[in-house]
């Protein structure tokens, strides 16, 4: 930036501060009058919004998404006192495995030959 354009600035700052920022009142009704002339739709009612406000919104949709990842993360490596908890009441713990065979390959032993 040249000193030119360094002058030129500061004399528009300069005037910017020295205008005391009042709207005049012929101004302020016209755009008021502008204002009434658009029509102000409300907004529609989704699916997402409903569910969002019969849950309470994002507070209690963080709860309810917290709470989800902790019951998949329970359900797939659940810890010791759950399991033990699990075997006293049922009396035998149970093993699902979601791979079928190809859980095998991941116990097997990798050897080469």
């Amino acid at each position: 930036m040249t000193d030119e354009d360094d002058a030129f600035l500061d004399e528009i700052f300069d005037a910017a501060q020295r205008a005391d920022g009042t709207v005049s009142d012929a101004l302020m009704d016209r755009v008021l009058a502008d204002l009434a002339l658009v029509p102000i739709a409300p907004p529609k009612e989704t699916l997402w919004s409903g569910l969002m406000t019969a849950i309470g919104g994002w507070p209690a949709m963080g709860g309810v998404a917290m709470a989800g990842v902790i019951g998949v993360w329970v359900g797939f490596a659940p810890p010791a006192p759950v399991e033990t908890l699990a075997a006293d009441i049922l009396g035998t713990t149970t093993s699902v495995s979601f791979l079928g065979d190809f859980d095998d390959l991941f116990e097997a032993e990798l050897t080469d030959g």
